[in-house]
């Protein structure tokens, strides 16, 4: 499946979410990433981006953005709006069957798996950065349920302490499709922001 089309989508809502973003107000809000607080979370957003767009193209990630991210200058959201077109820009020149190397990954994989990844990243990566800042974020059922399954990949060693996710969360078996994708990554779909304003 060629997931760049997704992966747009996923970008688009998430940037309806950044664009609610007040930077005076939010940037050092907690996010339901712990540590990370707001600006943290944007921050390595960005980096995902910059770092995914330069494996795309066969150049060193770390030439692009440190693993952390870069600075998110004055206006995140539209910061977090660039690179995602750097990305998408990145990912639509380069076959989808190109092997590409991303360090955090530490082997080679097909772009399109790259672009899976990223995709399921960026769905639950919206979901962090609504419900930290209280802006609304409703995905198509369809979308979560397609990031679903691209996430019942995650090996259980990414799980342990110091891993890239945190241990599944249970939902009930009436969940809806986003609070499956919550828990699976490692979410409580019922956490909410305890300083937001």
């Amino acid at each position: 499946m060629d997931f760049r089309a997704h992966n747009r989508a996923a970008l688009d809502l998430c940037q309806q979410v950044a664009d609610r973003l007040r930077p005076d107000d939010h940037l050092d809000q907690p996010t339901p990433c712990p540590p990370w607080s707001v600006r943290e979370l944007l921050c390595h957003m960005v980096g995902q981006h910059l770092r995914f767009a330069a494996v795309a193209r066969g150049e060193d990630p770390e030439s692009a953005a440190p693993v952390q991210g870069p600075p998110l200058g004055a206006d995140p959201a539209a910061t977090l709006r660039e690179s995602a077109e750097i990305l998408t820009k990145s990912f639509a020149e380069v076959d989808e069957t190109a092997s590409v190397l991303l360090p955090e990954i530490g082997r080679p994989v097909p772009l399109g798996a790259l672009i899976s990844f990223h995709f399921f990243d960026f769905v639950v990566h919206a979901w962090d950065l609504a419900v930290s800042i209280e802006a609304p974020y409703n995905p198509p059922a369809e979308l979560s349920d397609l990031a679903f399954q691209v996430g019942q990949v995650i090996p259980d060693a990414s799980r342990e302490p110091g891993g890239s996710f945190a241990a599944k969360v249970p939902v009930g078996g009436d969940a809806d499709a986003l609070a499956r994708l919550l828990g699976l990554a490692g979410r409580d779909p019922d956490w909410i922001a305890p300083t937001a304003g």
